[in-house]
């Protein structure tokens, strides 16, 4: 039994061995990673994150083609990618360390973009390139903002029999901005009491005073009801108000109204806005 001592500890060696490379060798090339996590742009911004390489310089070189989402094939091109040195660390061997900066536009569609970085060191004769992943969720997101002070529509009693519309005197305007399809809610409410039962009102949405491209009929003090949707409002970086927001002017009439009872109601109006996933 002495005999096979030396060839039995010689086995279980070389299997203590076999065990340890697959690891060893998965850290060695272990992908790095980058990942900026979920942002909706709603301005332009350029958030930035540090990472570390194994390296023992940082004079390295970064060759990107920029991140692309697979779903849809929106791109952000590489020159929205700087890369730049940071410090240099000792801990547990020594690394460099570098700060990535990606712009994000609010017109930059929504979707999980990602793309490799290549990482060079031209000092290195013969090594591998590093692969850095990069990461980046950007949301959806809708904004809207009232342009007048007080969205307050007021219906007075026409001194015209004739007329078979009655329409709010002025019309409340609103600014919607979206990176995606959107739908603008509202909901109506009365600070008049209703001398009868609550009759409808006809809702009329357009982009300018004179069009109406969205109609609805509602009572007051219902639930909020879709009445108005569109296309993504936001071009290029968004840095004017014509590439960043759409104007929607909102008004309210009584159609028939000498079918109700007269008097004068101020109508009040709530938005909301939601995206719309395609």
């Amino acid at each position: 039994m002495k005999k096979h001592t030396p060839v039995i500890w010689f086995g279980l060696f070389l299997l203590l061995v076999f065990l340890t490379l697959p690891t060893a060798f998965a850290q060695s090339n272990k992908l790095l990673i980058v990942d900026f996590g979920s942002i909706a742009p709603v301005n332009k911004m350029s958030p930035s994150l540090p990472f570390t390489l194994p390296v023992t310089t940082q004079a390295v070189q970064f060759n990107s083609s920029g991140l692309s989402a697979v779903k849809t094939g929106h791109r952000i091109p590489a020159e929205r990618l700087t890369f730049s040195a940071d410090t240099i660390t000792k801990r547990r061997g020594e690394v460099a360390v570098y700060q990535l900066k990606i712009q994000l536009l609010p017109s930059d569609p929504p979707g999980e973009y990602e793309g490799f970085v290549d990482v060079v060191c031209p000092d290195a004769n013969g090594a591998q390139p590093i692969s850095l992943l990069v990461k980046v969720e950007i949301l959806p997101w809708v904004r809207i903002e009232p342009a007048n002070t007080n969205p307050l529509l007021t219906i007075a009693e026409s001194p015209f029999l004739t007329e078979g519309n009655l329409s709010a005197r002025t019309p409340v305007k609103i600014l919607l901005a979206s990176n995606a399809p959107w739908r603008l809610l509202l909901r109506l409410g009365s600070k008049t009491p209703f001398k009868a039962p609550p009759f409808p009102f006809q809702i009329g949405i357009g982009k300018t005073l004179k069009t109406e491209d969205f109609k609805e009929r509602m009572l007051p003090n219902d639930d909020y009801r879709p009445v108005a949707f569109g296309a993504p409002t936001v071009v290029g970086d968004g840095s004017t108000p014509a590439n960043y927001w759409t104007e929607l002017y909102c008004t309210v009439s009584i159609a028939n109204w000498h079918h109700y009872p007269t008097g004068d109601y101020d109508i009040s109006m709530f938005f909301a806005a939601e995206t719309v996933v395609p």
